[in-house]
């Protein structure tokens, strides 16, 4: 086949630089010039490695990198074509981030402001062709600032008819830029607002014909999926007329359909069937543990000789998504509950920022970070993340993991606290960007819900700010522009307005998803947590300290105090630096080093989340999903996150794996008796026995129990109330211990303590430690107690990162623990032996 028919990637090479645009303001002379760039990129990072700026997350450098932002950048790049220039050639930028032109060879090829869809022009009318110095073509992007651009558009709309007080965080230059939300800081994030050429940049030639979008659904007929499969095909005006056809192949199976003549956009549908299919599932509910079934769908344009002219391959699942709002029997709620191919779950997962900074690194440059963040999350018993809409739209490569790893996606569209414009031209670019959204991730087995904001309508309904608008300033978008995209371009997948959203008042607890932060900004104390009676809540976290391995970053020696200003710095939780370290005083010992921030942080959010999940998972039947705030983090900072920005799992994140298990065993206080639950999400009961034991620091049983049970699928139940008589007066020395066992031997336990962390009784002895190779040559430390020994800490002394099957649990008196070191199966056991440190809350060693 000629190759010239063939749509294909042109092999370009683009080097990239970028420069300082002339303001007028600056003299020529003080203007940065030419630079180095990389592509996907943003302009922080190549200012960097020009050596024109300084790393802005280490120390308090954030701020020396704020003139960035006011200033406009050009971006350009000079390249060669010899081919022909007779058929449709297109340059594609992947994502621009934001307000930008874009001409080649001086022409003009259009003007882009939205950061979250692709941008496409024709180009084969402006290429040159040659190998010559005179036949280069020159490619430039100029960057507008973005926060300018915002602040004039915020004037001219509040001359009109629905003006707004501006505010610094919930109606300013950020409502009116279609960009991250997150670049101009939050409260985990820095202010970095930036610029760049954010994702890919692809040349290519379509000679004939090519494939632009798709989508598919399926109706299970007699144990058969019957496919449709929908194509949107361009035809040039090449040869419109000639025959073509779609070639569609899946399961083994291929069927061919005609594609219309003419030049223009044709939709194709093709229906093929798969016999015998499997439910894609996620995370927890398929059998034995295996991974999720998808199939492999190859879609080519085909000639009547049969030759490919272009094709696509991705992955699918079968599956089907409900949300549920079924009225309480006293009317006086409605429950929120996923179904997934008609299976009622409990939704167990986290919410997801952006993995850094800047959203180019969130891309193609960090793939392998991509994979293990998602893999934490699976491996520690989620099945559901939610994309935040302070964020991004994810990349192609965050879905497909989740697709392959069992992850629901509970994807918000890019709206977050604050109010937007929602009329005339910002209504048509919300539409245009939703659309793109939708279309680009509606095929995605692992989407499961579009919502239309993050707290948005709470925030209206609350009067953040004391702004007292009109009118809620972007509630078109949400009640009427996404609900009619979603309706049109994925109506397999449910919409929900905003998140929170239910009832009259939007973060109500007795209808639809709530956000519970009357802890964190409210009460104070995470023992509070048991005073909500959400149905869904999809937002609640406490704040720690990121890992030391994270700090080594971006302190000095003289920054390593838990008080010192870079490190009150690197807090953003706008809660009060003094009262963020009074939550963790009213549980733990004081604060004296970075070491003690960090653990005992840690240890507070730990027990925080733990505490919090096991009350909602004890209420399922009436609860129905915990998504806490947040799995991980874009810079080194103490937040949310339990995992921080270099991957390190923080003492919540071990926690998670235990209060996510499929069962959970639940001690709960309750004057002078301990309530003992059950909570089941296996997918078949299990019978067993519960064995409760009351005992002291040093292993004295005082007291215990053993019930026989039968745990049941997808419940919660109260088993037993164990009384306390035995512990009176030494609180402080005993501790209740439950574990459930089987025939196969332990399934699950966990432990409650009388008294506040920082009350126990001393010790009299360190846990301690050894390292060895198992028959696999997986490294191994196994930790042993001779006292009670709780929040054991395995670190590193010299503060490099170490990951860990297990980390921060309780090992009771005369119990070993042993531990996986995850990538180390070539290390130097000795000299690890040696750079390891142990530490309880009653211990060092």
């Amino acid at each position: 086949m000629d190759d010239l028919f063939t749509t294909k990637v042109l092999p370009i090479e683009l080097n990239w630089r970028v420069r300082e645009a002339s303001s007028g303001t600056i003299p020529p002379h003080n203007l940065i010039g030419w630079i180095p760039a990389q592509v996907p990129g943003h302009i922080h990072l190549d200012l960097r490695r020009a050596g024109v700026l300084a790393d802005p997350f280490f120390r308090m450098q954030e701020r020396s990198a704020q003139w960035v932002d006011d200033t406009d950048w050009i971006y350009e790049a000079d390249f060669l074509y010899d081919g022909a220039v007779d058929a449709p050639i297109y340059m594609k930028f992947g994502g621009l981030d934001t307000v930008a032109e874009v001409r080649l060879n001086g022409q003009l090829l259009g003007r882009t402001e939205n950061m979250f869809i692709p941008h496409e022009f024709r180009i084969d009318q402006y290429l040159k062709s040659g190998t010559g110095a005179d036949c280069a073509n020159a490619i430039s992007v100029t960057f507008r600032s973005a926060k300018l651009l915002g602040l004039k558009r915020q004037i001219e709309w509040n001359s009109g008819t629905d003006p707004i007080t501006p505010h610094w965080d919930t109606w300013s230059a950020r409502s009116f830029v279609r960009k991250a939300q997150y670049m101009y800081g939050w409260d985990w994030g820095p202010v970095l607002l930036s610029c760049g050429i954010w994702r890919e940049v692809e040349i290519y030639q379509a000679p004939r014909a090519r494939l632009l979008d798709w989508s598919y659904s399926f109706d299970l007929v007699d144990g058969i999926a019957e496919l449709t499969i929908v194509n949107d095909v361009e035809r040039s005006d090449e040869q419109p007329n000639t025959p073509l056809a779609i070639r569609i192949s899946l399961g083994g199976e291929s069927i061919t359909a005609t594609i219309p003549v003419g030049a223009g956009l044709h939709k194709v549908e093709t229906k093929i069937s798969l016999k015998n299919p499997e439910w894609w599932q996620p995370n927890g509910l398929t059998a034995n543990g295996q991974a999720p079934t998808l199939y492999d769908l190859k879609v080519e344009i085909v000639n009547e000789a049969g030759e490919v002219l272009h094709d696509w391959s991705s992955s699918i699942g079968l599956r089907t998504i409900e949300l549920l709002h079924e009225p309480d029997p006293d009317g006086k709620g409605e429950g929120f509950q996923f179904r997934i191919n008609g299976n009622g779950i409990f939704a167990k997962g986290a919410n997801w920022i952006p993995n850094d900074s800047f959203p180019s690194l969130t891309t193609t440059a960090t793939l392998s970070s991509l994979r293990q963040r998602v893999t934490q999350a699976r491996d520690a018993g989620f099945n559901m993340l939610r994309v935040w809409g302070g964020g991004l739209y994810e990349s192609e490569e965050f879905y497909s993991l989740c697709d392959e790893l069992g992850l629901l996606v509970w994807q918000d569209f890019a709206y977050g606290c604050a109010y937007y414009p929602d009329k005339g031209d910002y209504a048509e670019m919300a539409r245009v960007e939703a659309t793109a959204a939708v279309r680009r991730i509606r095929n995605h087995p692992s989407l499961a819900l579009w919502c239309g904001n993050n707290e948005n309508h709470t925030m209206y309904f609350s009067d953040w700010g004391s702004l007292s608008p009109s009118r809620h300033v972007g509630e078109e978008i949400y009640h009427k522009i996404l609900p009619e995209v979603v309706a049109k371009e994925n109506p397999d997948v449910p919409y929900w307005p905003s998140s929170p959203f239910g009832g009259d008042d939007p973060a109500c607890e007795g209808f639809g998803d709530c956000h519970n932060w009357d802890v964190w900004h409210g009460r104070g104390d995470w023992t509070n947590y048991t005073e909500n009676d959400s149905r869904f809540c999809s937002e609640f976290g406490f704040a720690s300290s990121c890992s030391l391995a994270a700090w080594k970053t971006v302190l000095t020696p003289e920054d390593r105090t838990p008080r010192s200003q870079v490190v009150r710095w690197h807090d953003k939780t706008r809660k009060g630096y003094e009262t963020y370290l009074g939550y963790i005083d009213i549980h733990y010992p004081e604060l004296e080093t970075l070491e003690d921030l960090v653990y005992y942080s840690q240890i507070n959010q730990a027990d925080a989340l733990k505490y919090g999940v096991e009350h909602y998972r004890r209420r399922m039947g009436r609860c129905w999903g915990t998504l806490f705030w947040q799995l991980n983090d874009c810079w080194p900072v103490q937040s949310w996150a339990v995992i921080d920005s270099l991957g390190q799992p923080k003492a919540a994140y071990y926690a998670a794996k235990r209060f996510y298990a499929p069962l959970l065993l639940s001690l709960k206080r309750n004057g002078d008796t301990a309530e003992v639950y059950v909570v089941s999400d296996l997918l078949e009961a299990l019978s067993g026995t519960v064995a409760v034991t009351i005992e002291t620091v040093c292993g004295e049983k005082l007291d215990s129990y053993d019930i026989e049970i039968t745990a049941m699928p997808g419940q919660s139940s109260m088993i037993a109330e164990v009384p306390l008589a035995k512990s009176v007066g030494r609180e402080t020395e005993t501790i209740v211990h439950a574990r459930f066992t089987d025939e196969s031997g332990e399934i699950a336990e966990n432990i409650l303590l009388l008294a506040e962390p920082k009350e126990l009784a001393p010790p009299q002895a360190a846990p301690s430690i050894t390292v060895s190779k198992a028959s696999a040559g997986t490294t191994i430390i196994t930790v042993t107690a001779s006292q009670f020994s709780p929040y054991v800490w395995i670190s590193r002394t010299d503060e490099e990162p170490l990951e860990l099957s297990d980390n921060f649990f309780h090992l009771r008196a005369g119990e070993s623990r042993c531990v996986e070191v995850a990538g180390a199966n070539d290390v130097d056991i000795h000299r690890l032996h040696g750079l390891l440190s142990v530490r309880s809350i009653r211990a060092i060693s």
